[in-house]
């Protein structure tokens, strides 16, 4: 199996568990009506991170193999029945058997979406972007971080329409016929939760120091004017029911 991580390890891993935001019942609800998955199939999720997908979709199916090349991401994941955590990419596919589906979530961008497509084992695919990059949805913060860093964040990590117009018509060239559909709603960060959020999407190597923490945050409630910010978050699908 490949184990090259992404460079979400250490700390940055610890954020990512801790702050990124997971799928709420209404999104899980429509994903699985979409894909039509019952208590009898096996999914597998590919780019699970730290499970923000791989643990409500276990509670509704009979197993799920969550597969990510960065090992301390998968030491942050719960430990439940019928969910394998396994060290791994998209190039390993082709070892990892037949499913009733293939999910990814926010994750698409790391990889060769086109030979996945090809080498998958289903017929039943999901690509799901949870909302847009934070630096993206408010000028205050991709201000700071531009700031911080001393480069323009433009970012779009795969959830732009480009790219999901790629990931569609990728999946048209297999044969299958993708539909785009949307589940909206919001989450309220702390300041803490928003730079938290932020530490979750750095490299270990770009991550700021532990004492420069304090003032990056205070740098992020003076650019919003408040003490929280609730994202507005349009979960963006792209399936192969």
């Amino acid at each position: 199996m490949s184990t090259t991580g992404l460079g979400f390890s250490g700390e940055v891993a610890g954020y990512y568990a801790k702050f990124r935001p997971g799928y709420p019942p209404p999104v899980i609800d429509a994903l699985v009506a979409e894909l039509g998955l019952t208590g009898g199939d096996v999914v597998l999720d590919l780019g699970c991170g730290t499970g923000q997908l791989a643990v409500p979709l276990s509670a509704r199916v009979r197993r799920v193999l969550a597969v990510d090349p960065e090992p301390d991401m998968l030491a942050h994941a719960p430990k439940l029945p019928n969910v394998e955590w396994r060290v791994g990419s998209d190039a390993d596919v082709p070892e990892l058997g037949r499913f009733d589906a293939v999910v990814v979530g926010q994750a698409l961008h790391w990889m060769d979406h086109e030979r996945l497509f090809r080498q998958a084992r289903t017929r039943k695919f999901a690509i799901i972007a949870n909302g847009t990059p934070l630096w993206r949805q408010h000028p205050a913060i991709r201000r700071v971080l531009e700031e911080w860093f001393g480069k323009p964040m433009t970012a779009g990590c795969g959830t732009d329409a480009d790219s999901r117009r790629r990931y569609a018509d990728a999946l048209r060239e297999t044969g299958h016929e993708p539909r785009e559909w949307t589940v909206s709603y919001s989450h309220e960060h702390t300041i803490e939760e928003l730079a938290g959020s932020l530490f979750s999407a750095m490299s270990p190597n770009t991550l700021p120091a532990p004492h420069e923490r304090p003032q990056f945050q205070e740098r992020l409630r003076e650019a919003i004017g408040n003490d929280s910010y609730v994202e507005p978050i349009t979960v963006v699908v792209i399936s192969t029911p």
